[in-house]
């Protein structure tokens, strides 16, 4: 619950910023700033539309730190499941090898007793 408190804050945050930038916008297309204050004036405005980026994410459900965090996740995880497709084949590799083993000494000892077989045959 206090997280979407937090989100609920940033994303009216975000929109009232927007809003703030629009209306700076309206304002200057029906009053002239004046010369003295220009200076002050447009800086102020530019730090602010410099922040846009941020506020637009913010609106849209994207939060800039959460994507990378998420990215580095994902690489991760990627790597750790490479690590286990590696040993994954590692395991088959030693499952084959103890089948083929086991299937040889089946196999002599298959021999073997055929052999017994026959003798106790010939001996009876």
């Amino acid at each position: 619950m206090n997280g979407y408190k937090k989100d609920l804050r940033h994303y009216i945050g975000a929109a009232g910023i927007f809003l703030l930038v629009i209306a700076l916008l309206l304002f200057l297309s029906f009053y002239q700033i004046p010369r003295e204050n220009k200076d002050i004036f447009v800086s102020i405005i530019g730090m602010i539309v410099g922040s846009l980026s941020v506020v637009v994410y913010t609106i849209i459900g994207k939060n800039p730190d959460e994507v990378n965090s998420l990215q580095k996740k994902v690489e991760s995880l990627q790597s750790l499941t490479d690590q286990m497709e590696k040993r994954n084949d590692q395991l088959e590799r030693m499952i084959i090898k103890m089948q083929e083993e086991t299937i040889d000494k089946l196999s002599l000892m298959g021999t073997f007793y055929v052999d017994d077989l026959r003798k106790n045959l010939k001996t009876k």
